[in-house]
């Protein structure tokens, strides 16, 4: 693999590491997201019934409970609408879309719903506010049917259809439901710890639906003490299915850079090495940084700025 090495000014300057995956150094590592055409808007086409989770300085949190159509799993779903989706000056206007997942078990709760643990809602509206960040719909599921029942975002013989409900179901709920690009290219995932396993599996499994995905100190094998066969652990390997199928992805893979969570880093490094264009990786590793939400919060301007430079931005096409 030949990497493109970019120099970066600004306050996220010191030890980022933008590396695109190029071959021939002919692509960038982070080309300018593609303007959405009309094919890729979506309306509503069948809402769910969403009802008020929390009140927020940016908005509500909504929330419903979905039985998936594919999987036959039943999980809460959390919503929140940036100010534009509401505006009546953005009625005919289509919104990008990310789905985030938690660290920890993500049993029943999805912590991006709580602005006091992860403000990533009131730090996109600042930022569209800026213009520096695309206002996104953001889509909060659950990540796990039990605490009992580590799934890693899979399905396992034996247990609910989860990686189903996941791939599958929550987004045709958000496109029913939602006016959103339905492009890959409007699209993307956020995962924290083992959340972020899930984002870089979904996205990786799913390129066809995303376009982009971000890794804050996550790992890209599985992690659970549930029976898995050797061939089905294989499958639902991140770092397998990228090097096998070569999606045409953009990757942000970030993690603290104290000695004390340093796996955190060699995960980042090992599994860069085995990328190959299309896909291609922006790495950062913080200085000083631990394995801790507050080091996370730190993150999100440039996790939200990645991916607005990523993904398509809102369209009235």
């Amino acid at each position: 693999m030949i990497a493109t090495v970019l120099r970066v000014t600004g306050p996220l300057a010191a030890g980022l590491l933008l590396v695109g995956c190029t071959g021939d150094g002919a692509h960038p590592a982070q080309p300018p997201a593609p303007a959405p055409t009309t094919s890729q808007a979506s309306v509503p086409t069948q809402a769910a019934r969403f009802r008020i989770a929390r009140r927020t300085s940016a908005g509500p949190i909504l929330v419903t409970s979905l039985k998936g159509a594919k999987s036959g799993m039943t999980g809460k779903v959390w919503v929140w609408l940036p100010p534009q989706y509401r505006d009546p000056a953005y009625a005919k206007t289509r919104f990008p879309v990310l789905m985030l997942y938690p660290g920890g078990s993500g049993a029943g709760y999805n912590y991006w719903t709580d602005p006091k643990v992860e403000p990533i809602q009131e730090e996109d509206m600042l930022l569209a506010r800026q213009g520096r960040a695309h206002p996104f719909i953001m889509v909060m599921p659950i990540m796990q049917p039990s605490t009992r029942e580590d799934t890693e975002c899979s399905d396992i013989p034996g247990h609910v259809r989860i990686g189903t409900w996941l791939a599958d179901d929550v987004p045709a709920l958000v496109r029913a439901s939602f006016h959103t690009l339905t492009s890959r290219n409007g699209w993307g995932t956020v995962g924290a710890s083992s959340g972020a396993f899930c984002a870089v599996k979904m996205a990786a499994e799913r390129s066809g639906t995303y376009t982009a995905a971000v890794s804050w100190g996550g790992y890209f094998t599985p992690d659970t003490t549930l029976s898995w066969s050797q061939r089905d652990r294989q499958a639902n390997r991140p770092d397998l299915i990228l090097q096998r199928t070569r999606p045409d992805l953009r990757l942000f893979l970030l993690a603290g850079g104290d000695p004390k969570i340093h796996a955190d880093v060699v995960r980042i490094e090992a599994l860069t090495k085995t990328l190959r264009p299309p896909t291609a990786v922006t790495t950062y590793i913080q200085p000083h940084g631990l394995h801790q939400t507050s080091d996370l919060k730190k993150l999100l301007p440039a996790i939200l700025e990645f991916l607005t430079r990523n993904l398509a931005g809102p369209s009235s096409r």
